[in-house]
């Protein structure tokens, strides 16, 4: 086996989270659409890297069910409830967000040290909430072509000559395509009992799109040793933009001019990890963050928000059919947390005591695909 063909291995791999957006890792309402960039596989196992001219396709699959409450790092279940750590539990008013994404990546060659991609989402969501005194069972769903992402990347060192390790820089921008208007029927009970129906816009933690622009930075690099490969990610996305022009409530007057429209997040995530090869089959353990921050870098910070993070432990295997990849790996949450707001942080300062709003994270989420050089 030739030294660097772990490199391609581990390369299959990280490209299953280059390809997948929207509500992270998936952790439903606080999750970022963004992914920590993955490498180009050569399938001959000679080169991590795009050689000039070539064209590598890939689609990727990334599913999960989002429904454990947090506040905070503490989960708003009956146990914790008990013990007086949690203010509610979630059993009684629990929303669920079950989220399908897929996504089309290409990626070409311009030299050996520079490539461009374009990275185009389609998402399925489901949301789903309780049934309460004023409100029966619901259900809310959107789909559609999510925000589509331009990239170009670099190898800093030459990789004729560093094919045992290197260092990739990324900068591109986030294009809104996606839709950051949908609504749908929302159910309630009107006075005389019966159900009734006002058609306004659904959560945004299923909008296929945020309605704004956005600059993209990521990094990446790895190093072999011996018959395992070492490897680091990151990417954020600064979203200049405070928040969309579309009124997440039209049926109610505004009575929180900080949350009356969603807002255009900053993103970002990571991963750490390192990988080996026997023989055709790639096995890779990396550690894995995605949040959204409660304030950004730049613009302002209003609009409606739910800024957390979510840590992972993502195990994953690949297997190499020639020209063709493909790739799992399934990330396990093992810390979720829900952070302030800017609506939060002004009625702790109003109140005089800490307030802090709620979000929903899943426990594990899949992440497919598939991937093909030309």
């Amino acid at each position: 086996m030739s030294r660097l063909r772990p490199i391609g291995i581990i390369a299959a791999l990280a490209a299953v989270v280059a390809f997948a957006p929207a509500e992270t890792l998936a952790q439903g309402c606080t999750g970022s659409t963004l992914e920590a960039p993955g490498g180009v596989y050569d399938p001959e196992g000679q080169s991590y890297f795009l050689k000039k001219g070539a064209w590598q396709a890939s689609f990727g699959m990334r599913g999960f069910r989002s429904h454990r409450h947090f506040v905070g790092s503490v989960e708003q279940n009956a146990e914790n409830v008990t013990n007086g750590t949690a203010e509610r539990d979630r059993s009684g008013s629990e929303v669920i967000n079950h989220s399908y994404i897929s996504t089309l990546n290409a990626n070409y060659g311009i030299s050996d040290r520079l490539s461009v991609a374009a990275e185009l989402p389609w998402v399925y969501y489901i949301r789903k909430s309780p049934a309460r005194d004023d409100r029966p069972l619901g259900r809310t769903q959107a789909k559609g072509i999510g925000d589509l992402r331009l990239m170009s990347r670099y190898w800093l060192f030459d990789p004729a000559a560093h094919g045992s390790g290197n260092l990739q820089v990324g900068l591109g921008f986030k294009l809104p395509t996606g839709n950051d208007r949908v609504e749908d029927d929302h159910r309630f009970v009107q006075e005389d009992g019966s159900i009734g129906f006002v058609r306004r816009p659904v959560d945004f933690s299923i909008m296929p799109g945020d309605g704004g622009w956005g600059i993209i930075a990521s990094v990446q690099g790895f190093k072999t040793f011996g018959r395992f490969v070492g490897f680091a990610s990151g990417s954020y996305l600064f979203s200049p933009q405070e928040q969309n022009d579309y009124l997440r409530r039209p049926d109610r007057p505004v009575t929180d001019p900080t949350s009356a429209y969603y807002t255009i997040a900053d993103q970002y995530a990571a991963r750490v990890g390192v990988a080996t090869s026997i023989k055709k089959l790639g096995l890779s353990l990396a550690a894995r963050m995605e949040g959204v921050p409660s304030e950004d870098v730049i613009g302002g910070d209003l609009g409606r928000r739910r800024p957390g993070y979510s840590i992972g432990i993502e195990p994953g295997l690949s297997y190499n059919l020639g020209h063709t990849s493909i790739s799992i790996s399934v990330p396990f949450l093992v810390r979720r947390v829900r952070n302030q707001n800017v609506s939060d942080k002004l009625e702790s300062i109003e109140t005089g005591e800490f307030e802090n709003g709620d979000a929903a994270f899943a426990d594990y989420v899949v992440i497919g695909n598939i991937s093909r050089r030309f």
